[in-house]
This record gives structure tokens, C-alpha cells and sequence, in this order.
């Protein structure tokens, strides 16, 4: 009689590579993914309020996060933040600045790529090295979203369309963009605070691509050229010192334009896990000895 032979179902070659590449990715943790909330403070640093000075009008930020952990030393970060920054020369105990009276706020949406490093074996399935708490660094690419305004009598006005050092007029360049690139980098400390949860402080600082977060970058353009060509409105807020109506600022820097402007975000975040490498390694283990 002819033989049965019973023949054991092989996986797809693709699923193998899919699972090979996530034990490649996550050789020894514990924990793969997870998303959560932050919450904080952030404050403004450039020209209105440079860095010598106390860090004033902090605002109230927020945000939500997605972090895949590849090892327990390296993870990377998606995470998307609001906030509002603001700063007025009144509030300077610079009688320079005080005379010059610039002041802006700006929201700002902020959408961040970061890599973590941790120095501790974080979570790992090492019981030997396994550490449940851990200081860690990180830097990445960020983007954002700014929207300078100021104040005259009582209404507040969008600065970057009326162009207050030229921009748009015959002597004067391009609007500077509201859409941004930073450098997102610092320190924080994470914390196990059960098998599913964790909790972290960080401090991290923006290095912008923009001198002009503060609408304050270049120099004073020429009083009548601004109303003539953008409009008394444009004046009044280009140069709201006690000398605007004279026109001897015209020329003379309005802002230090080597300098590139950066804001800074003090907060704590409270995570949850996602997935484990543990349950995707019982998955591959069992398919393998089918």
C-alpha cells in the first residue's frame, strides 16, 4: 500500500525575513513599543530674551509620543508638542532693551524624530543587568510650526504677512517662513513604575533654523519706505521704541542677526507598553516547531 508520509507546513520566506529583522532589531528587550502623554514647561531664549537673563513668561506644554525601543540602551522617538512662547522687552532689566520695546508670542506645533540613548540596560529580559530605572540622552530632527504676533492697542496682529524689517517691500528680501526645522536634543531619567508603565522627566532645548521666532533678526528698515510701501500700521510695529517717529534707528541692528533663536521644554511623561520582544519571540518559537 502506498506510504503517507505527513508533510509539515513551511512559512512563507517573507514572513521568516519580517521575523528574523524584529529579533535583529530587539536582540535583548524586554519592552518594543510604546506611546504616551507629556506634560511641562517651555520658555523662549533670543533676542528679546537672551540667555543671560532669567527665563520669563514660561508657558504650560503638551504633547503625545510613540517610542520604539530597539535595544535596552537605544530607542527612537516620535513625538508631536504644543506650546506657546513670548517675551517683551518691558520685562528686560536692559535699559537698551527697554528703550528698544519689542516684545511677540507665538504658538507652536512641534513634530520631533529622536534617538535615545540610555545608560543603564533598561527593562531588559537580562535578569543579570536588568535595571528598571535609567538616565538617558537624546537628539534629533524636529519640525515646527511659529506664528510671531504683537500687541498695538489692544489688538494683537500677525507679524510675519506686514514684514516689519523690509521684508516684501523693494528694499527689502523675502518673508522669512513660518514652517521650521530645530535640533531637538538633552537628558532626562526613566522610571518602571509597573510591568506596563513608566514614568520620565526630561530637559531638552530646540536649537531653531530661524532668527526671526521673534520676528527680530536684522536691522531697522527706513521708517517712510515701511509706510509707504506696507503701511503706518507696519511702522508702528517695526520700531515701537520712542524714537520711531525720528527715523534714526534706520540702518541700525534691531536684532543680532548671527545668532539663530532656540526654546527649551522641562517636562514629565507617563507611558504605556505596547508590545513586548517577549510575546513576538514565544510567536516565532512556536510557528518554528510546527
Amino acid at each position: 500500500s502506498p506510504r503517507v508520509v505527513a508533510l509539515k507546513p513551511r512559512m512563507p520566506r517573507h514572513s521568516l525575513v519580517v521575523l528574523s529583522l524584529m529579533v535583529a532589531l530587539a536582540p535583548a528587550s524586554a519592552q518594543v513599543s510604546e506611546a504616551g502623554l507629556t506634560g511641562g514647561l517651555s520658555y523662549y531664549i533670543g533676542d528679546i530674551n537672551p540667555l543671560r537673563h532669567y527665563p520669563r513668561h514660561m508657558h504650560m506644554a503638551g504633547g503625545l509620543f510613540y517610542r520604539y525601543n530597539i535595544t535596552p540602551h537605544y530607542a527612537v522617538r516620535f513625538q508631536g508638542l504644543y506650546t506657546r512662547l513670548e517675551a517683551y522687552d518691558s520685562d528686560s532689566p536692559d535699559p537698551v532693551q527697554q528703550a528698544r520695546n519689542l516684545g511677540f508670542r507665538s504658538n507652536i506645533f512641534e513634530l520631533a524624530f529622536t534617538v535615545e540613548v540610555n545608560f543603564l540596560k533598561y527593562r531588559s529580559i537580562d535578569r543579570k543587568n536588568n535595571h528598571l530605572w535609567t538616565p538617558y540622552l537624546f537628539v534629533g530632527l524636529g519640525y515646527f510650526h511659529m506664528n510671531p504676533q504683537n500687541r498695538l492697542d489692544d489688538t494683537w496682529y500677525d507679524l510675519q504677512p506686514l514684514g516689519t524689517e523690509g521684508q516684501g517691500t523693494a528694499s527689502g528680501g523675502k518673508p522669512y517662513p513660518l514652517d521650521v526645522f530645530n535640533i531637538p536634543h538633552g537628558f532626562g531619567f526613566k522610571f518602571a513604575l509597573s510591568d506596563r508603565v513608566d514614568l520620565g522627566v526630561e530637559w531638552g532645548l530646540r536649537r531653531t533654523y530661524t532668527d526671526h521666532l521673534d520676528d527680530v533678526g536684522g536691522v531697522y528698515a527706513d521708517r517712510g519706505v515701511l509706510v509707504e510701501e506696507a503701511g503706518p500700521l507696519t511702522a508702528a510695529l517695526a520700531d515701537p521704541s520712542a524714537a520711531r517717529t525720528s527715523g534714526i534707528n534706520t540702518g541700525r541692528a534691531r536684532g543680532d542677526s548671527n545668532t539663530k533663536d532656540w526654546y527649551q521644554y522641562t517636562g514629565l511623561s507617563l507611558s504605556m507598553l505596547l508590545t513586548r520582544f517577549t510575546e513576538c519571540d514565544a510567536m516565532w518559537s512556536k510557528r518554528k516547531h510546527r
